[in-house]
């Protein structure tokens, strides 16, 4: 403008989508229009597109957040609400968009809401499956620890007990499971005319500990006397002893 001995003056700055920053969007008077050869020439000069930051607003409460999505010029769009074990009840977890992203002035942010951890009901599992109270409440999201005792009551694999018992529990808690490994005792088999093998074999699928006596010199020898009696009721662990010959 100086070479053709006018003055330039900027009048204003605006945003625009389409004019790049620092590039001229109009001017007055016109281009192609008339002016005094001592004439000013007012501009409008671009900022750019008007773009707002997402402000970093996880872990914050709503209200803090709707504050200063307004004062970035930014709307709160849709608050959606997700079951949590990270974020506390009524804190936000993240945003859509994300912070740090720069989106046009009066867009909305989307907030996802802590629920706080999702609890789940559970009912009593006594005298069902262990094995089908693992695999449900595995299914629901709790972890499941197994304790095998002996039971009088109920068979083996059964549920004995449950902590917690029933109600609403945090997902992803730790259920403990008290399961039957069956009767602490156990009869003694007839195991008359059996060869040491299987009679052995067969004490130990009891829990049942053997000593072996031997008499005779028969080349194959069989059970011919068993202490404790045959049909007496023994504790698991016991000492049996069979004589063969």
């Amino acid at each position: 403008m100086a070479d053709l001995g006018l003055d330039l003056k900027v009048e204003r700055e605006e945003f625009s989508e389409d004019i790049p920053e620092d590039r001229v969007i109009n001017s007055s008077p016109a281009g192609g229009g008339r002016i005094s050869p001592d004439g000013t020439v007012e501009v409008t000069i671009s900022k750019g597109k008007e773009r707002y930051i997402i402000p970093t607003l996880q872990g914050l409460k709503i209200e803090i957040a709707e504050r200063l999505i307004n004062d970035n010029k930014l709307v709160v769009g849709e608050v959606i609400e997700e079951f949590s074990s990270e974020f506390p009840k009524g804190f936000i977890m993240r945003s859509s968009p994300v912070a740090g992203e720069r989106i046009k002035r009066d867009s909305q942010v989307t907030l996802y809401i802590s629920k706080g951890i999702e609890q789940i009901g559970i009912s009593s599992y006594q005298g069902k499956s262990g094995e089908q109270a693992l695999n449900e409440l595995t299914e629901a999201g709790f972890d499941v620890e197994t304790k095998y005792v002996f039971s009088e009551d109920l068979p083996i694999g059964a549920v004995v007990s449950q902590l917690p018992r029933t109600g609403d529990i945090d997902k992803g808690s730790v259920i403990t499971l008290t399961v039957s490994k069956g009767s602490e005792f156990v009869f003694i088999p007839n195991l008359f005319s059996l060869t040491q093998a299987m009679a052995v074999d067969t004490l130990k699928d009891l829990d049942l500990k053997v000593i072996i006596k031997k008499v005779g010199d028969k080349k194959i020898k069989v059970v011919t006397n068993i202490s404790p009696k045959v049909g007496e009721r023994v504790k698991r662990g016991s000492t049996v002893t069979i004589t063969v010959g």
